[in-house]
C-alpha cells in the first residue's frame, strides 16, 4: 500500500487521509484534521516533522502508517509481521509505539509475527504447532510463554 501514495505526500497529509479512507488527499483539510494529526506527529516524534513520506525510512515509514490507520480509533488494530525488514533499532522503535498505543487506547491488538519479539507483553499467545495433518493452535498466556 505505501507505493500507491505519492512521493511528496507529507507525513502529516498522510495521517490525515486516513480520516479520509484515502490515498492522498483530494480536500482541504480543516483545522480539526490538521490538529488529529498534530497530535500523531507529536507522539512519533521530531524526526517525522515536516518530512515527506517517501523520506522516512522504512521502519519510520509504517509508523506513520499505524498513525494513519488509528486515526480513527478502530476498536481492532490487525499488524502482520510488521517488522520484516526491519534492523533491530527500528523494529524496537516500531515495537515501542505498539506499547504505547496498547496502554492509551481502549483497544485490541492483533500481532502477527513468525518472531518472537522480546519487548512485547502480550496478554495471550496463539501458536501455531505443526502437525502430520496440518496445524493446529494453542492459546498461551504469559505464564506458560
Amino acid at each position: 500500500m505505501i507505493q500507491q501514495f505519492s512521493r511528496s505526500e507529507s507525513v502529516e497529509n498522510m495521517i490525515i487521509s486516513g480520516l479520509n479512507d484515502s490515498v492522498g488527499l483530494y480536500t482541504v483539510p480543516t483545522d480539526i484534521q490538521k490538529d488529529i494529526a498534530k497530535s500523531w506527529l507529536q507522539m512519533l516524534g521530531p524526526s517525522f516533522q515536516n518530512k515527506n513520506f517517501q523520506q522516512l525510512s522504512l521502519g519510520q515509514q509504517r509508523m506513520v502508517m499505524v498513525a494513519r490507520a488509528m486515526v480513527k480509533h478502530p476498536p481492532l488494530l490487525i499488524l502482520d509481521e510488521p517488522t520484516i525488514e526491519l534492523d533491530d533499532e527500528n523494529s524496537r522503535l516500531f515495537i515501542d509505539m505498539v506499547k504505547a498505543i496498547a496502554a492509551e487506547k481502549q483497544m485490541a491488538i492483533m500481532y502477527v509475527s513468525h518472531r518472537a519479539e522480546e519487548d512485547l507483553q502480550p496478554d495471550k499467545v496463539f501458536e501455531l504447532i505443526k502437525t502430520e495433518n496440518g496445524f493446529t493452535g494453542k492459546v498461551r498466556v504469559p505464564e506458560d510463554i
